[in-house]
């Protein structure tokens, strides 16, 4: 059975790389806004008194389905969609397209009660029930088959149906390891199909250490948080449910394809645990669900340059809150967009970034069960709620500016800091520095000094099409794949330059220790060896000795405390750019840059701080030929657009007044959302403020 399982899943990858086409955009060619809709809880008189109101918003799209199983297919093999057809028709009638999810997150009870083997085993051997969502396991053949057919039956009776624009898998995946003798043969097929041998296996995990060495794949565990496993079981282990996840959406999406020609994606979620480099390669357009209190708007703004920088056209934000965040088991409530201003802000980044569309998650509040508190457009009992007067104006200034946005993407950007989900496995099971969280100091440390210097950028994955930049920044990412790393030599050697570190490259595709150097191949072809290393950790505590770094005199840089990691770095031919003071690695280099080829190499041994990172980044931008977008205050938006036009949308990121200069070629311009015209390159934002500008 485990070979069929892989034999079917080889030739599903080949159907669907064959067939996964990026999509420029869904529907029609215009901006879309809307919210997640759940009829099958309602009354069906309801619905004509929500279209209503729907259209009072200006709201043009609706996403259901996604937990509809039971009302669906109420019992075995008996599938009821009238009610379906109903809403979408009712829907499109009005305006209002719709977006639909696969339901498979939420199985029938019916199922539970038949196939009560479809659940999770967790790693205490208990058995996950029917009552909530996510319990089922991804390997389970049988709840796999299940899913395939919903989605098949689904795409029969809406793959053309006419207010339909696209699919969602399943809601939020998450790694959810099962622990079932299922799965058990399922891991250690995977396990042979990786490693090939046993032998092989031992060499590659040194598991002569603590006498950990295996006779054959079935005696390797599947690790559990309970005890202190190896750490390169605990890495392949991650991968390998990844790998099921994975393969689970690759079912489902085979099953819409065939007989829909509607894109699909899946909601992601970030910071996730999962990789979606892996999860998003086979759909269509990128979409991510954001939840974020105001103040945390400076740290997602990323997540929009990632789903832009996957290159599957417009994306879409499936999940924010209109105006807090509720639920979970403990009931509890978060404020989000709290001040006025604020929540028009957060979804205005998403459009500027190059979003199609956004959509809240709520249309109305759930009368009863799972997530009550969390906001919504609409209380239960049908009257408006915060932020309605926002979400209202949102509405108006998305018609306005529908047509600029929609002709005019963003403009393409010359530079990229890469995102690593394999980084992000890897750093939770081993900090190196302590109190280190991947998603939290990537985006604090190196992302936000990039996008406050004003560069334009793209945030990609390793997998990326690197040949139309001129920077890359490769931050925190301690396994860099061979292929990534031959495909960056000839990039550099070709005239590119490539800022690496701190914390990349010094850790194995098993999550090992390299043998020869620190960083193993990568110090060969950049002409940079690492000495020593000492990890600093994110914070240091009063009574240790702090490692300063002293710059170049020539790029006006003050001196500024290491933080994170420590190298004591030397190059025979390398240009010292900073020199540590201090502590153990007293008058060495922390950071090198090298001539390689046509271009240069730059070896961040040390996070510098965020003012000189971000010096530092500007100074290598305009030794790449790389212009700022604008100069003056940060955690603002500046996004330039250009296509039949050309134009800008500023968004200030704070409840602070912000005054910053474009680098534009005109100084005349008109600001779509007020209708005035402007002269002058220097805007003053008030907090919150959002100016979609084009060029006059």
């Amino acid at each position: 059975m485990r070979y069929k399982i892989v034999f079917l899943l080889f030739f599903a990858t080949i159907f669907l790389n064959a067939f996964a086409q990026p999509v420029k955009y869904l529907g029609e060619k215009k901006l879309y806004y809307g919210a997640a809709y759940y009829p099958e809880i309602w009354d069906e008189s309801e619905i004509d008194r929500d279209i209503i109101r729907m259209k009072k918003l200006d709201m043009n799209v609706m996403r259901i389905g996604e937990f509809a199983w039971t009302k669906m297919e109420p019992t075995e093999g008996q599938f009821n969609f009238a009610w379906l057809h109903r809403v979408i028709e009712k829907l499109k009638a009005n305006g209002i397209d719709v977006i639909l999810g696969t339901p498979t997150a939420t199985p029938p009870i019916w199922m539970a009660e038949k196939y009560p083997e479809i659940f999770r085993i967790d790693e205490t051997g208990i058995t996950k029930t029917h009552g909530a969502r996510r319990s089922c396991s991804y390997t389970s053949r049988i709840y796999r088959e299940f899913s395939i057919k919903i989605c098949d039956k689904m795409a029969q009776e809406f793959g053309n149906k006419t207010g339909v624009i696209g699919w969602q898998t399943d809601n939020e995946f998450g790694m959810s390891p099962d622990y079932s003798k299922e799965t058990e043969v399922i891991w250690h097929a995977w396990l042979k199909i990786r490693y090939g041998t046993i032998d092989r296996l031992n060499k590659l995990w040194y598991t002569d250490l603590w006498s950990q060495r295996y006779e054959r794949f079935d005696q390797i565990p599947m690790p559990s948080s309970l005890i202190w496993h190896h750490t390169s079981l605990r890495f392949v282990w991650d991968q390998f449910c990844n790998d099921q996840v994975v393969d689970y959406q690759d079912l489902q999406l085979k099953a819409i394809r065939n007989h829909s020609k509607l894109p699909v994606t899946h909601d992601g979620m970030p910071g996730q645990t999962l990789d979606y480099e892996k999860l998003f390669k086979n759909l269509d357009y990128a979409a991510v669900n954001n939840y974020h209190s105001f103040e945390a708007y400076p740290l997602i703004q990323s997540n929009y340059d990632r789903m832009r920088g996957m290159g599957k056209g417009y994306h879409w934000l499936f999940e924010t809150a209109a105006n807090y965040s509720g639920g979970g088991e403990g009931g509890n409530a978060w404020y989000l967009h709290q001040i006025p201003g604020s929540m028009k802000a957060a979804l205005w980044m998403n459009y500027a970034s190059g979003a199609q569309g956004s959509m809240f998650w709520l249309w109305r509040q759930h009368p009863a069960g799972h997530e009550m508190p969390h906001g919504s457009i609409l209380s239960a009992w049908g009257d408006t709620t915060a932020n309605y007067s926002e979400i209202k104006e949102l509405g108006h200034e998305l018609n306005k500016s529908s047509d600029f946005l929609m002709n005019n993407p963003v403009k393409k950007a010359e530079s990229a800091i890469v995102y690593s989900h394999v980084a992000q496995m890897g750093l939770r099971i081993e900090q190196y520095a302590n109190g280190l969280s991947y998603y939290q100091d990537w985006s604090n440390r190196f992302y936000r000094p990039m996008a406050d210097a004003h560069i334009l950028r793209d945030v990609i994955y390793p997998s990326a099409d690197i040949s139309g930049y001129k920077l890359l920044f490769v931050p925190l990412m301690p396994y860099m794949p061979l292929e990534f790393q031959n495909r960056l030599k000839e990039w550099v050697e070709n005239g590119g330059t490539l800022i690496l570190g701190p914390m990349t490259g010094y850790r194995t595709e098993e999550w090992a220790q390299f043998t020869d150097h620190f960083t193993g191949g990568l110090e060969d072809w950049t002409g940079i060896y690492t000495v020593s290393v000492l990890p600093i950790g994110t914070t240091r505590r009063s009574a240790e000795i702090p490692f300063m770094l002293k710059f170049d005199s020539s790029l006006d840089i003050p001196m500024s405390e290491s933080s994170l990691f420590s190298l004591a770095l030397r190059s025979p031919e390398g240009k010292i750019v900073a020199t540590t003071q201090g502590g153990a690695h007293n008058n060495h280099p922390a950071i090198i840059e090298n001539k390689v080829g046509s271009g240069h190499v730059v070896i961040l041994g040390t996070d510098p701080g965020k003012e000189a990172m971000q010096k530092l980044l500007l100074h290598y931008a305009g030794q790449a030929g790389i212009k700022p977008m604008a100069s003056g205050g940060d955690q603002i938006v500046i996004i330039p657009r250009e296509g039949q036009q050309k134009g800008w949308v500023l968004v200030n990121l704070t409840r602070e007044a912000k005054k910053v200069t474009l680098n534009s070629e005109t100084e005349r311009f008109l600001n779509i959302l007020t209708g005035k015209r402007i002269n002058g390159k220097n805007f003053e934002l008030a907090p919150f403020e959002v100016k979609v500008l084009k060029e006059d």
